[in-house]
């Protein structure tokens, strides 16, 4: 599931973060990150800390339907009206998804705690 794309802007009102979209025949997939906070390729030695992004979108066709589901970080999508931007982004990357059913399920996720391998221990 590669086809990367050049990396773009979601913007909202005051908000504005990295997008990157990965794509398999209709499907997509966007996730939503902050590229200050990504090691470059001559960074990746022995300790490094990978930033997991603010959350990712997906639509899945499905006949004549679409599914649009995800996870976003709620510390960053903190109202339901960006939840909707983000939802309506995705939608400007998949056109045909206005034109078919496309329920969608978006949870909104609080970190509790990771797991972390860097690489030193």
């Amino acid at each position: 599931m590669k086809d990367r794309n050049n990396s773009m802007k979601f913007n909202y009102k005051h908000f504005s973060c990295d997008a990157e979209v990965y794509t398999k025949d209709q499907d997509l997939i966007v996730r939503f990150f902050d590229s200050a906070k990504e090691q470059k390729e001559d960074e990746i030695i022995n300790l490094v800390f990978v930033d997991p992004g603010y959350g990712y979108l997906c639509v899945k066709y499905k006949g004549d339907a679409a599914l649009i589901s995800g996870f976003l970080d709620e510390n960053i999508f903190v109202s339901d009206d960006l939840v909707d931007a983000a939802i309506e982004f995705i939608e400007e990357l998949s056109p045909q998804v206005k034109h078919c059913y496309a329920p969608y399920h978006i949870s909104r996720f609080k970190q509790t705690r990771f797991n972390e391998y860097n690489g030193e221990y």
